[in-house]
């Protein structure tokens, strides 16, 4: 262990690292990244070896060590998405830093921009808000860091107000220069009102990716256009701007000049840019952006100008969200586009027409461009039309030569019944959802065959009046899953399947059906199904006694019938079904395959359980959360659970026993959790030590919990986690706590979230 050179606790849910990790005098790489660490431990700086860190993603980790600087052979330092406000003021001496990800500009007394070292890779300057004069930003000395291929500057998201504070923030941005080797470059949050000069200049030949978002204040974008080498261009969040025009383009806008603008962009994109409203095209003679392959621009409500005319080397094309738009656009290499409430602005149709477009995705609005369907499209987005029923009674899709799979229809208006729904056979999911008077639809779907259809997806859209539904799955010969939500006036619905026909359904959901009284679900041995919040559901009728899996949730007037539930069932869970009150009329206990059983929230009236001969032997997993009164287990009701190996006890106030004899007949324990049970004072009497087969055992939030044990606990026990529960935890001190001597012998112990 001494010996270690690679230790990774990515993930791990501690909150500290113990004195003893100083022992790991060979350790080179450490990632504690998206732990829960709040400061790293002194301990930490004895590392002599250490080359990288990785303190990637840990959010509550405020404080870096004050001895920083002893960890002479650090190269490389991740603190991306930490929660530090600034940087320690010895990070300056690491003398062998390389790669830095983030500088943190200090505040007062914290580390000014000064103290950046020659560093290579990417870099972000974070907390720009913190210097006060362009002296401060010069000391940084941007321009000589050669080896910077990635930059991003970042200020406070709050930073971008009108105060006499920002005339100098022109200043500071022009003081951090780049050296002009940079490849990527990306400004956030910058509140001047102008960029300074050096952003758009054509010497950086090497840059090939920028990034301006959140630039608020900024009311024109800089002469990007003479950027020689730039391929990805995102503009994102920019207020202030409201018209686009010869500014963006810089030299390159002059009707005189043969070279074109944006030579080298591939990608365009804007989005979020809700003042803008004109795009001014660039008058130079060679035109502009002529390697653009792909243009996105999304939600620019505003945006009522004309687009580019003719984007020769366009190949992908979206526009979402900006409903003013208006005039064409002539794309004659395009392949693949997605387009929703896009105004009035329309794609000019090739001269081949769409059938040689090659993309695998489209989303659009207006369909009625088509005479045919592109053939190599896979996935259609049809969104927010309101001439929709030609599409699926004209047979487009069953006449197209395509290789349609997915379908989806939503936020659509049906006028009047279709007579008939043409599909193709190539089809496999049809998802129809948000679009008004869909039972005008649902009618003629479920009256015709569709044999290849294998994933069905039907959800309402507001009010509907009352109305029934009633098919057989012998229509959806091929069908694996079916869900049914958000119908308001649904009150009826059967689903049946007859003896012999073929069916492949595995998975049936229904949910948010607020009218539905009644439900008659079909004959299906390996099935499972989900109802949930059909707060009107009095019936559930099953046409035969195979059922695999069912989950109950947020049905409060639901009652079984009087010969119980399906005699097959293997996994059932029940959630706010607050009719269920007598556990005797369950019948769980003539389940004979129940393997998996899961009770939470309703059930008010339960003070105990399960009762004695609830459950069946064959449960092998018992789940028991949000039983707000609950305050015991009945150990007579887990005598015969001798196949028991899991058992969660989740969000229950109340609960301060596990019953006269505990869970000691449960020999077949494998896991035990415990979560939120802030009354419960102690488990002497539960009988861990005769847990003989439990591996892990996990208590957090107990919080008046503070006896764990008279006797050592079970060897075949491999980790134990104890969190938020003080009074246990003071008990479980490593070498100190009246406890730890029936404890030490585990291999993994989180207390605290620290690991021992």
């Amino acid at each position: 262990m001494k010996c270690l050179r690679v230790l990774c606790l990515n993930g791990y849910l501690i909150t500290d690292l113990p004195h003893s990790i100083e022992k790991l005098k060979h350790l080179r790489y450490l990632d504690l990244s998206r732990t829960r660490i709040q400061m790293l431990r002194e301990s930490v700086c004895n590392l002599y070896n250490l080359q990288t860190m990785m303190l990637l993603g840990c959010h509550c980790l405020v404080e870096l060590s004050s001895r920083m600087e002893k960890l002479i052979n650090l190269r490389y330092l991740d603190i991306i998405g930490s929660g530090l406000k600034e940087m320690p003021s010895d990070t300056c001496m690491l003398k062998n830093l390389q790669s830095l990800s983030t500088f943190i500009v200090g505040q007062n007394g914290g580390l000014r921009l000064g103290a950046l070292r020659e560093l290579s890779g990417s870099l972000v300057i974070s907390k720009l808000g913190n210097v006060v004069c362009d002296r401060d930003a010069l000391e940084a000395n941007m321009k000589d860091k050669k080896y910077l291929d990635e930059l991003k500057f970042e200020w406070d998201y709050e930073n971008t107000d009108l105060g006499g504070v920002v005339q100098n923030r022109r200043d500071i941005l022009n003081s951090l220069q780049p050296h002009t080797n940079l490849k990527r470059l990306h400004i956030y949050s910058f509140s001047g009102l102008s960029f300074p000069d050096w952003v758009g200049d054509p010497s950086f030949f090497n840059l090939v990716d920028l990034g301006l978002q959140n630039c608020n204040n900024c009311s024109s974008l800089p002469p990007l256009g003479q950027l020689p080498s730039l391929k990805h261009l995102s503009i994102l969040e920019m207020k202030g701007v409201k018209m686009v025009g010869s500014e963006f383009y810089g030299n390159a806008s002059s009707s005189n000049t043969t070279k074109p603008s944006f030579p080298s962009l591939q990608t365009l994109r804007f989005e979020k840019m809700y003042n803008w409203e004109k795009w001014l095209c660039c008058g130079c003679r060679r035109g502009e952006f002529p390697r653009l392959q792909k243009l996105c621009i999304n939600e620019c409500p505003k945006l009522t100008g004309k687009l580019p005319k003719q984007l020769r080397s366009l190949k992908k094309l979206v526009i979402i969200r900006s409903e003013l738009l208006v005039g064409s656009l002539r794309a004659p290499q395009i392949r693949e586009w997605r387009m929703s409430n896009h105004g009035k602005f329309r794609l000019k149709r090739p001269a081949c027409g769409f059938t040689n477009l090659q993309t695998s995705e489209i989303e659009i609005s207006d369909i009625s461009q088509w005479e045919e369907m592109p053939p190599r499209i896979q996935m259609l987005t049809i969104r927010e039309c309101d001439s929709i029923e030609w599409v699926l009674e004209e047979g487009i899709l069953q006449r197209s030569t395509c290789l349609l799979q997915h379908l989806r229809i939503t936020s659509c208006r049906f006028s009047r019944p279709l007579h008939s729904v043409g599909l193709p056979t190539t089809l496999k999911s049809l998802d129809i959802s948000k679009c008004t008077k869909l039972e005008f639809v649902l009618r003629a779907l479920l009256r015709s065959h569709h044999p290849f259809l294998v994933f069905l997806f039907i959800s309402g859209f507001g009010n509907c009046n009352s109305f029934s539904l009633s098919f057989s799955l012998s229509i959806f010969p091929r069908l694996n899953r079916l869900d049914i939500s958000d119908f308001e006036g649904l009150e009826f619905l059967s689903i049946s399947v007859s003896e012999g026909d073929p069916t492949s359904l595995n998975y049936l959901t229904i949910e948010d059906c607020p009218d539905l009284i009644y439900i008659e679900l079909p004959a299906l041995e390996s099935a499972r199904y989900g109802i949930s919040r059909c707060r009107k559901l009095k019936l559930l009728a099953r046409t035969h006694s195979s059922l695999q899996k069912l989950r109950l949730i947020d049905c409060p007037e639901l009652l079984f019938q009087r010969d119980g539930l399906p005699s097959n069932l293997r996994e059932l869970e029940i959630s706010s079904c607050n009719q269920l009150t007598s556990q005797v009329d369950w019948g769980l206990q003539r389940l004979a395959s129940l393997t998996k059983f899961t009770i939470s929230a309703g059930c008010q009236d339960m003070e105990s359980f399960p009762n004695e001969s609830l459950l069946p032997s064959t449960l092998t997993s018992l789940c028991i959360r949000g039983l707000l009164n609950i305050k015991s287990l009945d150990s007579k009701g887990l005598q015969q659970l001798t196949s028991l190996t899991t058992l969660s006890i989740f969000n229950c106030p109340k609960f301060q026993s596990f019953g006269e004899e505990g869970l000691q007949h449960l020999t077949s324990l494998k896991n035990l959790e415990m979560t939120y049970l802030p009354v419960l004072e102690s488990l002497r009497e539960v009988g861990l030590q005769y847990l003989t087969s439990l591996k892990e055992l996990s208590m957090s939030n107990c919080y008046h919990l503070q006896c764990l044990t008279k006797e050592r606990l079970p060897n075949s026990l491999s980790c134990m986690t104890i969190g938020s529960c003080p009074l246990l935890e003071d008990g479980c001190q490593f070498e100190k706590g009246q406890d730890w001597e029936y404890i030490a012998h585990i291999p993994r112990i989180v207390i605290g979230g620290v690991l021992y």
